[in-house]
């Protein structure tokens, strides 16, 4: 490296040594003139030679890992809103069927089941615990679309 820099500043010194020597030999006029611009283009382009074969050592961006590995982030981080989303359904229903059967006169919690059907998490099966009633069962059945045989009554000892 230092040899290249080294011979690149001595054929810059003699090139300038050089076009110092024709500029002083040309006669005075139009052609001084010419001969002075064309002899600093040569020179510029002599010191320019470098930058224009030096070619970069660009790095080679490999970035299918950061793309497998936010790809796999993403779904890892839908999954859990998609599990959040769902707990809240089930909670929701829960609190909804509470707030019903409180309404009916009837002591009862619920915890509610979910599946997800098309994406979308609905309440599938629902575990009552407290003295069985009809008007909440029938309600649980038509509101929510929870039918009898998915409806576990539980009544405490």
């Amino acid at each position: 490296m230092t040899a290249a820099v080294r011979q690149w500043l001595t054929s810059i010194v003699m090139l300038s040594f050089l076009i110092s020597l024709i500029r002083i030999l040309i006669p005075d006029g139009t052609l001084r003139k010419a001969g002075a611009f064309t002899g600093s283009l040569v020179l510029l382009s002599a010191i320019l030679r470098p930058l224009v074969r030096l070619e970069p050592d660009w790095p080679d961006w490999d970035l299918s890992a950061y793309e497998s590995a936010i790809t796999a982030r993403m779904d890892e981080l839908s999954a859990e809103q998609a599990d959040a989303f769902a707990r809240q359904v089930a909670e929701k229903t829960a609190d909804a069927i509470t707030a019903q059967a409180a309404r009916l006169g009837v002591a009862v919690s619920a915890s509610v089941t979910v599946r997800v059907a098309d994406g979308v998490p609905r309440p599938w099966s629902v575990a009552l615990y407290g003295a069985p009633s009809e008007a909440l069962s029938a309600w649980v059945s038509d509101a929510l679309d929870i039918p009898p045989e998915r409806q576990c009554w539980t009544v405490p000892p």
